[in-house]
């Protein structure tokens, strides 16, 4: 598929696919930098999106993580939307993607815990948290998804139970997370499992419809 003036989609599709497989890896650089740069900080107990506390050194570092991949991220979105071939798939699967990173974005722009008083009543922190679950939402329904979209690997037995694993995994993790006791100080380790299952999900994703797009006629 082409369009005027000679540019290529599914060819420039497979290159975005390779811009999302890459945000996982520059989060996991930028988050560690962020958490070396902050002394004392234990990332069992606290969240990670408690670097960005403005009484902590350096907290623009994770708030540029979580920005950088919320526009990294967005790459998938492009390549599904020139792999699928359904119109609900063409719809769904990259407006899905856009609410994942936009809500890494605002994660990132809205300090968790934040008392400023932002926009009709709600805090910075109230909005870091709308951030935060619109995030989780859409990549668990993405990673919901994935157990049975063809554009997502459906077609293969092993993608549909590595999606139809990390979904688990997530939802476990998130779960426990939500209804833990903040006492056991395992807040931390909690938020960083369902975040490398995601981001693992978003990486295997995006380089199986990247290959799928190099290969298709």
């Amino acid at each position: 598929m082409a369009i005027k003036g000679g540019a290529n989609l599914p060819g420039f599709s497979v290159w975005t696919s390779w811009v999302s497989a890459a945000a996982p890896v520059v989060f996991l650089v930028v988050g560690t930098a962020a958490t070396i740069a902050a002394p004392g900080f234990s990332s069992i107990e606290s969240p990670i999106s408690a670097l960005a506390d403005p009484t902590r050194p350096y907290p623009w570092i994770i708030n540029t993580a979580f920005i950088t991949y919320g526009l990294m991220v967005q790459g998938l979105g492009f390549t599904l939307y020139v792999s699928a071939h359904r119109l609900f798939a063409k719809v769904m699967l990259p407006a899905l993607i856009l609410l994942y990173g936009s809500g890494g974005i605002a994660a990132g722009i809205f300090v968790t815990g934040g008392a400023d008083i932002v926009v009709f009543g709600f805090s910075e922190g109230d909005l870091h948290g709308v951030a935060a679950s619109t995030t989780l939402l859409a990549i668990m329904m993405l990673m919901a998804l994935g157990t049975f979209a063809q554009t997502l690997g459906g077609e293969l037995a092993v993608m549909r139970k590595v999606s139809l694993a990390l979904f688990a995994l997530t939802a476990i993790a998130a779960i426990i997370f939500l209804i833990m006791p903040p006492e056991l100080g395992l807040s931390g380790l909690l938020q960083r499992t369902f975040f490398g299952t995601t981001m693992a999900w978003v990486f295997m994703s995006s380089m199986h419809v990247a290959n799928r797009q190099r290969h298709e006629p």
